[in-house]
């Protein structure tokens, strides 16, 4: 299971740009997940509660946005959402397309209490 390990990477992230002394006031860390990422969202949720207990982030909850896979066409130029494993243009059915969202794993914000 390696939601561990990114849910490790989390807190480690976080604790890089939070300074010790408000760790314990860290409320809310925001993260955008691609559907596209490996992700299985019920486990990331389990392994964070896992190692933010018995740490100073032990108040910290996570809040996931998932981002769907939507792709532009090298052909037509279209923009379009893709279903998970349909990987061509559904406009013209080229598979020549560039990936714009979907891989995503990124902490985009870190609330704290005041």
């Amino acid at each position: 299971m390696h939601e561990m390990s990114v849910a490790q990477n989390i807190l480690e992230i976080v604790r890089e740009h939070v300074s010790a002394e408000e760790e314990y006031k860290i409320k809310t860390i925001r993260l955008k997940i691609g559907e596209l990422a490996g992700i299985v969202p019920d486990s990331l949720l389990f392994c964070f509660d896992a190692v933010k207990n018995g740490s100073s982030l032990h108040n910290a909850s996570l809040d996931v946005e998932y981002v769907s896979i939507t792709a532009q066409c090298k052909h037509c130029g279209k923009t379009s959402p893709l279903d998970y494993g349909v990987f061509f243009c559904p406009a013209c059915s080229n598979a020549d397309i560039t990936l714009l969202t979907g891989n995503e794993l990124n902490i985009v914000e870190i609330e704290l209490d005041d």
